[in-house]
């Protein structure tokens, strides 16, 4: 059974992988950064670098692929976003239909209805380029990913503050990747789908940031607080650190959508809720994260 994975070390990937060895498959990851992977991984996979959004390189490193997981990875220098995107759905969908992938795990995000969302909707594209192949594709459109909350890690430590542009009393289907880790592995391994799905995954709770900040400082301990920021602000500090102002726009979007009164994508259901809390969350992964700082 051959498995390729895309992003192999990224926050859903190097969860990923170790599941998939741990089965004694044949692993192909495709990579820009072989260095990144951990040596004991490193030696048990097949290996190819490029750039996903390079056409000719995806259709020469996926043949012979049975499955395949594909994630989107984000371009802060982007002019156009949308475009960008569009790359890779016309990338990842040429070979998947001319290599004739059989199965395909595609990474995309829960999605507002309402409004333009900036980098979301850009990733539905990809969405849409796959569906147009004669592979069985499964869509999971995870929710707000709590990883996201690691680059803030020194100023947890240092202040005691999480800051977003979300606004405070807004619930957020709060979800670990090591949980979309886990769904991705039964689809690849099990391939017990046919056609086109999408499954949502709201993780383990709905919460306000404010409730997650306190859950999260009980868990390791302190006293958390949550700091909104403004859109507006957010934006001028992503063009300060040298985004592009069509990526800012772009990350901003997402955030926009969240200032809605909408609920978050889809029912609630034992399919959709995934096992680990913020609470756990924060035991697990951001108590030793911190202690090692």
């Amino acid at each position: 059974m051959s498995i390729t994975v895309a992003v192999p070390t990224g926050n859903i990937g190097k969860f990923l992988l170790p599941k998939l060895l741990e089965e004694g498959k044949d692993i192909t990851v495709l990579t820009r950064s072989p260095q990144k992977l951990d040596v004991t991984v490193r030696e048990r996979v097949t290996i190819r670098q490029g750039a996903l959004e390079d056409e000719n390189f995806i259709l020469e490193a996926t043949k012979g692929t049975e499955a395949l997981y594909w994630l989107n990875p984000g371009n802060k220098k982007a002019e156009d976003v949308h475009g960008w995107y569009r790359l890779y759905g016309k990338s990842v969908s040429n070979a998947v239909q001319k290599n004739r992938i059989e199965y395909v795990v595609n990474i995309s995000t829960i999605i507002p209805e309402v409004v333009e969302a900036g980098v979301a909707d850009g990733i539905v594209h990809v969405e849409e380029y796959l569906n147009r192949t004669d592979a069985n594709v499964v869509h999971l459109r995870p929710g707000f990913f709590l990883e996201n909350l690691l680059p803030q890690i020194s100023e947890l430590k240092s202040r005691g503050t999480i800051t977003f542009p979300i606004p405070p009393d807004r619930e957020v289907a709060f979800i670990a990747t090591s949980d979309i880790a886990d769904v991705a592995a039964d689809y690849l391994l099990n391939r017990n789908w046919k056609g086109k799905k999408i499954h949502v995954l709201h993780g383990g709770e709905d919460l306000t940031f404010e409730a997650a900040a306190k859950s999260l400082g009980d868990a390791i301990g302190t006293t958390l607080k949550y700091n909104y920021i403004s859109l507006e602000n957010f934006y001028k500090d992503l063009v300060a650190k040298g985004v592009t102002k069509a990526a800012a726009e772009g990350y901003t979007d997402i955030y926009r959508s969240m200032h809605l009164p909408r609920e978050v994508e889809g029912i609630r259901s034992s399919e959709t809720t995934t096992p680990t809390t913020v609470g756990l969350w924060g035991k697990r992964i951001l108590k030793p994260k911190l202690d090692s700082l």
